[in-house]
């Protein structure tokens, strides 16, 4: 029989379940870890049968029980906006919730607080994006001069997408835009005689706008079986990306870049970017620093298969694999979503300089290059979401394995103590 005052009240903690999840999405949970969440949650409140299904743009829970009935709720989804700070307090609380359950009122009061959370001020965001476009550029070719150039046209970039974001310029206008002005912005140091390379610049700034990051959890989510999940994300960043690279392809001039980087410069510029990028995204300072050890790591690890002259995708795979796994055994010791440390981790193998040329050959006109570039860009993004995927799987696997043997030792001491 159906006890109404029961049903409205697990209503009401399905709701705060969603407003989790729904959180987590947005500041950079994937799919599979919302699932999961809401899934516990529920489960806490003595709920055996939920139905989750997260995609993109909705989140859709079914609940069912002899004494609550069916229930089900429905939430649209805003866009993806970053925040590692807001993920580890919501993956916090519902760690909190899922260990001594509390009611909807205590719930929705914490969701508040972490809603009005700070975040990062401008003056901090322009001083990451110049960090990140600065080191980049290094990382991807650039000379001494041609970094600190990047470094003043990101600045000038953040700010003009603070501006843009006061208006009510569709998003993704707005990026093409901004993308367009950076590639303006780059060519501007040659109309004043400087002897620098927009392709470097550009390749700089293109990292902190891309959605690399977005490109990177969608084909994780396909890989985990969350294939309509991540078939909109993929098809979603591949386009927004194509249309970025293009914007700034579209204003450059020259060649690019073909200098060699000492790989003391691409461990250093890892470090610098990586620590950065957490930062940009509200990451706290602690995070940022293993994040950025990871991120060295993942490279570090990329370059040694190159040089024992294994196959390149073979070192991005490898690379993953790494970041992966520290990021499982750091989200252990600081008790947050691996996802903090992971997106950090691959940042360096995100194919955005790879993505650049690839769009520079095509309104070049050099259809030949394009695609060979086209091909290698996604087959690097497969090769990182792969290592991801199958290091996650195994430590997944390992994970359960110990849990059995501490399941199966604690049920044999209490044997042990009944006799």
């Amino acid at each position: 029989m159906i006890n109404e005052k029961q049903r409205i009240n697990i209503n009401n903690i399905l709701e705060r379940a969603i407003d989790i999840g729904q959180r987590m999405l947005v500041t950079g949970a994937e799919v599979s870890r919302v699932e999961r969440t809401i899934n516990f949650i529920c489960r806490a409140y003595g709920v055996r049968h939920v139905d989750v299904m997260v995609i993109t743009s909705s989140i859709i829970v079914t609940i069912r029980g002899a004494d609550i009935g069916i229930l089900t709720q429905m939430r649209r989804v805003p866009p993806q906006n970053f925040d590692f700070q807001r993920l580890k307090a919501l993956n916090q609380l519902s760690r909190e919730i899922c260990a001594q359950p509390r009611t909807s009122d205590e719930i929705k009061e914490r969701i508040r607080a972490i809603d009005t959370m700070e975040q990062t001020p401008l003056w901090a965001s322009v001083f990451y994006w110049a960090m990140i476009a600065a080191s980049f550029s290094a990382f991807f070719g650039g000379r001494f001069e041609d970094a600190v150039c990047a470094g003043l046209v990101g600045a000038l970039l953040r700010l003009i997408q603070y501006g843009l974001s006061r208006t009510k310029l569709n998003a993704y206008c707005s990026l093409v835009l901004l993308s367009f002005l950076g590639g303006m912005l780059a060519n501007s140091f040659l109309w004043f005689g400087f002897d620098i390379h927009p392709a470097a610049i550009n390749m700089g700034n293109i990292m902190p706008v891309i959605p690399g990051l977005a490109l990177m959890n969608s084909i994780r989510d396909m890989f985990s079986q969350e294939t309509i999940s991540g078939l909109l994300k993929s098809a979603e960043a591949i386009i927004l990306s194509l249309l970025i690279a293009a914007g700034f392809a579209f204003s450059a001039t020259g060649t690019i870049i073909a200098f060699e980087t000492l790989w003391w410069v691409y461990l250093l510029t890892s470090l610098v970017g990586g620590f950065c990028f957490h930062m940009l995204f509200h990451g706290h300072i602690k995070d940022a620093g293993m994040g950025a050890v990871v991120c060295m790591g993942a490279w570090g690890f990329t370059m040694l298969f190159v040089a024992l002259d294994w196959n390149e995708f073979a070192g991005y795979f490898a690379g993953a694999v790494f970041a992966t796994i520290a990021a499982e055994l750091l989200a252990r010791v600081y008790k947050c979503p691996a996802t903090v440390f992971l997106i950090i981790g691959v940042i360096a193998m995100v194919p955005g300089g790879a993505l650049y040329r690839t769009m520079f050959y095509a309104v070049s006109g050099d259809w030949g290059k394009f695609g060979m570039h086209g091909i290698k860009t996604f087959l690097y993004a497969v090769s990182i979401a792969a290592g991801i995927v199958i290091a996650t799987a195994i430590w997944e696997t390992v994970k359960d394995r110990l849990l059995s043997y501490k399941k199966k030792d604690a049920h044999i001491s209490g044997d042990a103590c009944a006799r």
